[in-house]
């Protein structure tokens, strides 16, 4: 895979600025596309909690994408969903549904590793789901 992701500037949950993948030259991220209500996504938040903890000395960087304003819940409760599963990275949530309609999601969850010197997209789907996801970002991490 060599696509190119699509830049993208937004606030995250934390009131601070983040521009993909500018902000993040010399890193792997993974952008994750998820929700509080999708339970699928759910289930992967601890895999990547796991992989985020384990590889983040290595440049190993994670920017959530939270779909829930969409469906009417609120920043204070995602903010606090967050904090309770102990999800460390940046949300971004106002600007959710456009940055995954320029990234063609169209179920949930969805992931991308993304080279931040290049802006290549590395990998998505399937191999960044589950245990495979710590194999996947150690193979791409230089």
């Amino acid at each position: 895979m060599s696509a190119q992701a699509p830049r993208f500037s937004a606030t995250t949950l934390a009131g601070q600025p983040l521009a993909l993948p500018d902000d993040f030259k010399g890193k792997l991220i993974l952008l994750d596309f998820w929700a509080t209500w999708c339970g699928p996504c759910k289930a992967e938040l601890p895999h990547i909690a796991a992989t985020y903890e384990k590889l983040r000395a290595r440049g190993f960087e994670v920017v959530g994408v939270t779909l829930d304003n969409a469906q009417g819940v609120t920043a204070d409760r995602v903010a606090r969903f967050a904090a309770e599963r102990k999800l460390t990275w940046p949300q971004i949530y106002a600007d959710a549904a456009t940055i995954a309609q320029r990234y063609g999601v169209s179920g949930i969850p969805a992931a991308f590793l993304i080279d931040g010197s290049s802006g290549a997209i590395l990998a998505s789907g399937a191999e960044l789901r589950g245990a495979g996801l710590t194999a996947t970002v150690e193979q791409h991490l230089k």
